[in-house]
């Protein structure tokens, strides 16, 4: 999408962003008393089959116990340990699952890796010592993608959990455990998920993964900030470099991320969907602008979205200069449908230069678009056709009305789009959809809403829920105590829950009556092990409109 050229923005980049809105909120509410604050997989071109970064064979499904295949010869010898960033999968259909790893002996550095292509052997198993081996190839590593992989692991069944390694000369990966989607004509009792966000690696240690991977899942909801492109360090670690511009900084910046031990525990253990939001890229960007003024914002995204693409275990096709198209779904045979958006690349530039607070006069005549044309049809389309109970939308930004009476609008969620918004809530109603829940993150806060036809109107009929789940890291530094926030925030009478002070993650255990969510917190993220609790437990029944509040 190619957008008119925004003007040079005034602030700079010390100036508060999005996730630093809510706090501002209190400061300014605060001043008039806080009284007046009133199966399978499709994406854009439709059914997915196979992707693969380089090439790779897919192997008919087998049941040998012979050794690994160690590649073709007369390849360099590697120049260490390559599997330093683990193993993921994501994405699963029916039958086939995407497998992902990256070769990267010097992780921190490029990669380490010599200038040629390296064939790498990979295995699915049916048992976590490969006795009964289901489906076996051979893939090709290429420098192009940083010797990463997106193997296409097909030939499965339906419905089951798998095992599955990679072996490369000498060295066999980490086991990564998996599995496929239920058949499209089934009728599963049960899907459970967890949904995480916003990992900033300097504010803290991945705590809550440690308890991710000790859930009982089948799949992990990524919603979007895997990375964070700036230069700073934090209160318990570094970025060790400066802001990513180029393509070598960014895939170095994923692979201090992805070495992180509890990220690849989480990776390890359940199959994964991911989209981005900004941080991927840079704070705040909209399509092909960025946050300030910068003449080689195309060709920077451009390096994101490969090295996006390059460490994401995902299915789609590999970044062009014109974008990478990462929206999708998911069939749970007729229990749920899960939609995953994107919310970052198609939309209209914001309005008042992106300056959180009352409308500048650009309100009234606001025409934004937060999913663009084609995306937005594709949703309801699929939205309409869909035959399952739950319809699930994971995107990445608060799409409740949280404007405090026009106080103060953050013009990067959806309150800065009213109309778009309007729009799906239109459709929401008239299409009498029933059981539609909105997955978000990003603004390191947790919460659960109703969803009025009207948005923010109490008295209109409730067509959906959002859940909204808090960082596993990221925290805004604020001298604004966070019980503050919280106590003007729920005020909000759709709002039944709100936390502004905790990390952790969402767990989701949806069944054919009833989805409830379980708001997990830890003790801390300054140390790497940590206690977890439930913070707040609600429900959504099927078939009736809005949260069951204990």
């Amino acid at each position: 999408m190619t957008s008119p050229p925004r003007p040079p923005r005034p602030r700079s980049r010390s100036a508060p962003t999005r996730r630093e809105f809510l706090w501002q909120v209190v400061a300014a509410a605060s001043a008039s008393a806080c009284g007046g604050v009133a199966g399978g997989t499709e994406g854009t071109g439709g059914d997915s089959t196979s992707t693969t970064t380089g090439t790779s064979t897919e192997a008919a499904p087998t049941t040998t116990d012979a050794p690994m295949t160690t590649g073709t010869t007369g390849e360099p010898a590697l120049p260490g340990p390559p599997f330093t960033l683990g193993v993921a999968s994501g994405d699963p259909l029916t039958d086939r699952v995407i497998l992902w790893t990256r070769l990267a002996p010097d992780p921190l550095a490029g990669g380490g890796m010599p200038e040629a292509a390296i064939a790498v052997a990979w295995e699915v198993a049916s048992d976590e010592s490969f006795a009964e081996i289901v489906a076996s190839g051979e893939a090709i590593a290429e420098p192009t993608f940083a010797h990463s992989l997106h193997v296409d692991a097909a030939g499965l069944q339906p419905d089951s959990w798998y095992f599955y390694r990679f072996r490369v000369g000498d060295y066999t990966s980490p086991i990564g455990r998996t599995r496929t989607l239920p058949a499209p004509d089934s009728a599963p009792e049960r899907l459970r998920l967890a949904s995480a966000s916003c990992q900033r690696f300097t504010t803290g240690y991945y705590t809550a993964y440690a308890h991710v991977a000790a859930e009982d899942l089948d799949l992990v909801l990524f919603l979007g900030d895997y990375i964070y492109e700036n230069g700073d360090s934090g209160p318990v670690r570094s970025h060790m470099s400066e802001e990513c511009r180029t393509l070598l900084d960014y895939r170095n910046r994923y692979a201090l991320y992805r070495g992180d031990g509890q990220l690849q525990a989480a990776h390890h253990r359940f199959p994964w969907a991911v989209i981005w939001d900004d941080h991927e890229v840079d704070n705040n960007y909209v399509a092909d602008i960025s946050s300030v003024d910068d003449p080689d914002f195309l060709a920077r995204r451009t390096a994101a979205y490969q090295a996006f693409y390059e460490h994401m275990p995902i299915r789609v096709e590999p970044p062009t200069p014109e974008g990478l198209a990462i929206y999708r779904k998911f069939s749970w045979g007729d229990l749920a449908e899960l939609f995953l958006l994107d919310t970052r690349q198609y939309r209209t530039d914001q309005l008042c230069m992106d300056e959180p607070g009352e409308d500048c006069g650009e309100l009234e005549t606001e025409d934004g678009d937060m999913l663009g044309p084609e995306q937005e049809a594709w949703l309801t389309a699929g939205l309409t056709t869909s035959p399952a109970i739950w319809k699930l939308i994971a995107q990445q930004i608060v799409f409740s009305k949280v404007d405090f009476s026009g106080l103060l609008i953050n013009w990067d969620q959806w309150d800065g789009y009213p109309k778009a918004r309007q729009r799906l809530l239109d459709f929401f109603a008239a299409e009498e959809l029933a059981n539609v829940v909105i997955l978000a993150g990003d603004l390191h806060v947790g919460g659960m809403a109703d969803l009025n036809a009207i948005a923010g109107d109490s008295n209109a009929p409730v067509v959906a829920v959002e859940i909204v789940t808090t960082s596993i890291t990221s925290s805004s530094e604020t001298d604004v105590p966070p019980e503050t926030i919280e106590q003007l925030v729920t005020t909000i009478p759709q709002i039944k829950h709100f936390n502004a002070h905790s990390r952790g993650y969402v767990s989701v255990d949806v069944t054919r009556t009833e989805l409830r969510a379980r708001f997990m917190i830890v003790d801390t993220i300054e140390a790497e092990t940590s206690a977890i609790e439930t913070e707040a437990e609600l429900v959504v029944l099927a078939g009736v409109a809005g949260i069951q509040v204990p």
